[in-house]
């Protein structure tokens, strides 16, 4: 009795060690271990995560979203959320590193080359409507105002193709 007491005082010790390590982990690396274990405990996350890769992109002739974002980066993750800034949506998050991405004709959007990038994808589900806001490196992709709609669209399809087709010369 004794021996089985230790085991699981060692057992708890152990769980409440890794349970810390885990919650003060940085975003990237947090982000990437729940994305290992949320498809496996939480079916609405599978179902959604599953749904969002396989969604389709028509600027690419219908290539899924999965196949895009996962051909040119490395140490990817797929997480679900739901945030309580935003009750109405639910989201699912891309992750990847090392990419490369050649923004330098796009001045507004941090106007850079990208090597080795972090690059984040967001897709905010709201009934049947998806929106898809694009980081690069950290930095948002998209300007919240009523004048760049088109540049927008332009700026994401755009990184779309590079992170499909690798970087651009120039």
């Amino acid at each position: 009795m004794n021996k089985v007491l230790k085991v699981l005082i060692a057992l708890l010790v152990l769980a409440g060690i890794g349970y810390g390590v885990y919650t003060i982990l940085p975003e990237y690396p947090h982000n990437f271990v729940k994305g290992l274990v949320q498809p496996m405990t939480d079916v609405r996350a599978k179902d959604l995560i599953h749904g969002i890769q396989n969604l389709q992109n028509k600027d690419l002739g219908g290539v899924a979203y999965k196949d895009i974002l996962e051909k040119n980066t490395g140490s990817c993750c797929w997480v679900y959320e739901l945030r309580e800034t935003d009750p109405a949506a639910e989201y699912v998050v891309f992750y990847g590193r090392g990419a490369s991405i050649n923004l330098k004709d796009y001045a507004e959007y941090s106007g850079l080359l990208n090597t080795s990038a972090m690059v984040k994808v967001e897709f905010r589900v709201a009934g049947k409507n998806v929106e898809i806001i694009p980081y690069v490196d950290g930095v948002k992709m998209l300007i919240d105002d009523k004048k760049h709609g088109e540049e927008n669209k332009a700026i994401r399809k755009e990184i779309f193709y590079q992170l499909y087709n690798g970087m651009k010369e120039g």
